[in-house]
């Protein structure tokens, strides 16, 4: 992690540096107008903000979503997080970083800005004004055509070293997390520290490997990203919320959730994975006249990924709180319990492990809950 944390640091300073660079010069040149002069047919409205679509409103509601919940789970981020030193630098850590991103969102904004208000004829690209699949790539094109070489230099840095941070990040926490949690657990219980250390190194090795194969054979590596986020919050989100705010949370509401989830999520199909559709829960259907059909009707997908999730979290609840009024107040027999999620403690059943750490607060809350239920 300290060699990830310098690495890191050094990246951000070249995002900063690169991107606040090259923005004025791709604002003020020549080929570039006012990115406030284009409106929307309001005839307020900047065009460059854009316009959702009444049948387009489920997509964009679920992919808010997905961004703004679905990256909570990544093990990165929590990985970081647990070997904070304390709770309030964690906490520090966690805002900040929501604001550095908030911040750093301005200038790659611009950038699009600045590229829907620029005549490309007038520049060196030798291509008409960037659309369709080539729309995605408005941001090098713009450092490339629209600022200094030197500039360039800079802003195009900025844009590896936020890669290379997601990248080395991804690969540190994936394969720490099968060293420790498969090598060390599952095949090799008694290994020493070593062992886990070259393992690592080994499993670092072909990650790579794994990674660059992806990278050569999907040509999207943005929607691969997307569809990682998409599959974390529709099935680790709704689990996390309830282990970290509901203490009956339990094995068997998580494993019934997640195998549900992940059926769904397959079952509703993806076009980057080649998955079709068995079933659908509906669409959103509006009217989109054109020119040539005044009467043309537009569909749009709902926000089934939000179904989904919100799926996973009912029934989650609902197999943790049957479990837990079967064994704990029902008293069911033990040997029924056969994810080993409950134990005798005097009288009374309780959850053998719980989301608190062990502490003598803990002991002692463990402590009241069995004396208040006798």
């Amino acid at each position: 992690l300290v060699s990830v944390a310098y690495t890191d640091v050094i990246q951000i300073f070249f995002i900063v540096i690169g991107l606040f660079l090259a923005l004025p010069f791709a604002m003020t040149h020549p080929a570039v107008s006012n990115i406030y002069s284009a409106k929307l047919d309001d005839g307020l409205t900047p065009a460059w903000y854009g316009s959702v679509a009444p049948h387009e409103w489920g997509g964009w509601m679920d992919h808010s979503l997905l961004c703004l919940l679905g990256g909570i789970p990544w093990q990165c981020y929590f990985q970081r997080v647990l070997s904070a030193q304390t709770s309030t630098r964690a906490q520090l850590m966690s805002y900040g970083g929501a604001a550095i991103a908030l911040v750093m969102t301005g200038p790659a904004v611009l950038f699009g800005a600045v590229a829907r208000a620029t005549d490309w004829s007038l520049t060196d690209y030798p291509c008409s004004a960037p659309s369709g699949d080539t729309a995605k790539l408005v941001m090098p094109l713009t450092l490339q055509y629209l600022t200094p070489p030197a500039v360039a230099w800079f802003g195009l840095g900025a844009i590896s070293a936020a890669v290379m941070s997601s990248t080395d990040s991804s690969l540190l926490s994936a394969s720490s997390l099968i060293a420790r949690n498969v090598y060390q657990k599952v095949f090799r219980p008694g290994c020493g520290e070593r062992e886990v250390v070259v393992a690592l190194w080994v499993i670092i090795l072909g990650n790579c490997i794994l990674a660059t194969t992806l990278a050569i054979q999907y040509k999207d590596i943005y929607a691969l990203f997307v569809l990682c986020g998409d599959f974390t919050y529709v099935m680790l989100f709704p689990q996390l919320l309830l282990v970290i705010y509901w203490s009956k949370a339990n094995t068997y509401g998580s494993v019934f959730s997640f195998i549900l989830t992940v059926i769904l999520r397959l079952s509703v199909g993806d076009k980057y994975l080649g998955l079709p559709a068995a079933f659908s829960f509906g669409v959103v259907t509006a009217s989109c006249p054109s020119v040539e059909d005044p009467d043309h009707m537009c569909e749009g997908a709902l926000p089934y990924r939000t179904f989904i999730m919100l799926i996973g979290l009912v029934v989650h609840i609902i197999v943790s709180a049957a479990t837990d009024l079967s064994f704990c107040m029902a008293e069911v027999d033990l040997r029924w319990d056969f994810l080993n999620c409950y134990q005798k403690m005097g009288s009374v059943i309780v959850m053998r492990n719980t989301r608190e750490m062990d502490s003598p607060v803990k002991s002692l809350k463990d402590f009241k809950n069995a004396l208040d239920t006798q």
